[in-house]
């Protein structure tokens, strides 16, 4: 059993090891910000059906509230031309209309509000992807100076270790 851990352990090792050097910490950002921007893009579309929604309570709302106004005329034309039935029937259907009013003006109301509230989330996740973006660039920065300055210094060790040979050779 031991013998079996610990080759286990060394193709463990081994595997990990091969990952951290395919790994390159550019590349991952790159694709958070692909999976940031496409996050972002549908929160777009479903932020825009619910602002759709709402103008389109609004313009119910505003529909109703027009045939209420024409409605309660009609009342007072009934009413002055004494046609008692014709205005009875003009005012239940106005007060029908403005329950409707009613609810789509709580309607509006509640939908105005989720707009608004996905408008900020909106914002923040586009903030936060400008943030990622900008780490991103600050890092592809730190990450290809950390490559040439590892360059550098095998060269440098490589040239000192010639260095030294020739210099022993030399004795």
């Amino acid at each position: 059993m031991g013998v079996f851990t610990r080759m286990s352990n060394m193709i463990k090792g081994k595997v990990n090891a091969t990952l951290d050097d395919l790994e390159n910490p550019i590349e991952l950002l790159d694709q958070k910000i692909r999976d940031m921007e496409e996050q972002l893009s549908k929160a777009k579309t479903n932020s825009a059906e619910v602002i759709g929604n709402v103008k389109l309570i609004e313009k119910n709302m505003n529909e109703v509230k027009k045939l209420s106004d024409d409605l309660d005329r009609k009342v007072k034309l009934a009413l002055s031309k004494g046609n008692e039935e014709l205005a009875k029937e003009a005012l239940r259907r106005k007060v029908e209309a403005d329950k409707k009013y009613e609810t789509l003006k709580q309607n509006h109301a509640t939908a105005s509000a989720q707009a608004e509230a996905l408008k900020k989330n909106l914002a923040a996740l586009e903030a936060e992807l400008e943030k990622t973006k900008s780490y991103r660039d600050e890092a592809a920065a730190r990450y290809s100076t950390a490559k040439a300055s590892k360059k550098v210094n095998e060269v440098l060790s490589d040239v000192q270790t010639k260095s030294n040979t020739i210099q022993m050779d030399s004795i």
